[in-house]
């Protein structure tokens, strides 16, 4: 894991794959802006009780992921919020994102759910 930015990226989706994608240019040395419309990631597999072929549990195999990404120092996750726009060329966009209101302050949460 790399501490030196090379670029900025945008993932659009919080599921397994945007999960994985978002891990992958995190350790490649980009910033990543991790997007997702609900308030928490982890998409359909989180709602999951096994996986197939194997029978795993999902969030078994998906909690690993999901704390590395809440770690990552190249990670900024921005939940509960959209896409509004894209414009630009490529190697040269702005994205704008517009985030919803809520009444938790992300920064002094610890998931103790007395909110």
């Amino acid at each position: 894991m790399t501490n030196k930015i090379i670029g900025t990226v945008i993932i659009a989706g919080g599921g397994i794959a945007g999960i994985q994608s978002a891990l992958d240019l995190g350790g490649a040395g980009f910033l990543v802006h991790l997007v997702k419309k609900s308030p928490a990631i982890g998409g359909v597999m989180s709602q999951l009780d096994k996986t197939f072929p194997f029978t795993d549990c999902s969030m078994c195999i998906l909690s690993p992921y999901l704390v590395e990404t809440g770690r990552h120092p190249n990670i900024e996750l921005i939940t509960y919020a959209d896409v509004k726009s894209v414009s630009g060329k490529p190697g040269n966009f702005t994205v704008k994102v517009k985030k919803r209101a809520c009444s938790i302050n992300t920064l002094l949460c610890t998931g103790c759910l007395s909110c």
